[in-house]
């Protein structure tokens, strides 16, 4: 049963809908009857036995035979929300993500490190080996130029005998400049994966106070 008017209650409507009820054949079971109570278009409560179509989307009020709220179905969310949902969701995930990840990091730096000495004897480890590397590109680079001059120089007394320059001395001189050009850039390389590691190492020191001082 469905009643609608701005001047209806919704108490009004409850009555009716009880009376109506209690008059039937099956009015013991009707005792037992729930209603619902949803907004009309003009901001009007309304109840009945079934929420039109048009409302059965913007959620409802379940009432017994004595006006008194005994469930309620949510209004069907929109797009918007559902999507704000999702992303809210995958946020949260990768939050949980980061902090077990962090946790596990946690528990290998307190399980390889017992002190500090021992995080700084294994920095200066790695640092070593990089600049043992670094010395020896730069020893390498040091050869080829000299081997570049010895080359160019070739190349002009073979100019001065009045030859022209042999194509293995051309490529020669190509190959060694190759080979500087890729030392030096090793080099570089490495100077900048040692302030990494330094960097780090600065971060990873903190961090590792910190969790002793837990």
């Amino acid at each position: 049963m469905k009643m609608k008017g701005k001047h209806v209650t919704q108490l009004t409507s409850l009555l009716i809908a009880a009376l109506v009820v209690l008059a039937s054949p099956e009015a013991s079971a009707a005792k037992k009857m729930k209603f619902k109570c949803w907004t009309n278009s003009e901001g009007i409560r309304e109840c009945g036995n079934v929420v039109p179509p048009e409302y059965a989307q913007q959620g409802h009020e379940e009432v017994n035979e004595r006006g008194l709220t005994v469930g309620s179905k949510q209004r069907a969310k929109t797009d918007e929300e559902i999507e704000a949902e999702r992303l809210e969701q995958a946020r949260l995930e990768t939050e949980r993500k980061l902090a077990e990840q962090q946790a596990k990091s946690d528990r290998i730096l307190l399980a390889t490190y017992a002190t500090e000495y021992d995080m700084r004897l294994a920095h200066k480890g790695k640092v070593a080996s990089i600049d043992s590397r670094v010395k020896h590109a730069e020893h390498l680079v040091k050869r080829l130029k000299e081997k570049l001059v010895e080359l160019i120089q070739d190349a002009a007394n073979q100019e001065r005998s009045g030859k022209e320059v042999s194509e293995e001395t051309l490529k020669s001189i190509r190959l060694v400049k190759q080979q500087i050009t890729e030392q030096r850039n090793f080099i570089q390389e490495r100077e900048q994966e040692k302030a990494q590691i330094n960097a780090r190492f600065e971060d990873e020191l903190a961090h590792f106070r910190l969790l002793k001082s837990r």
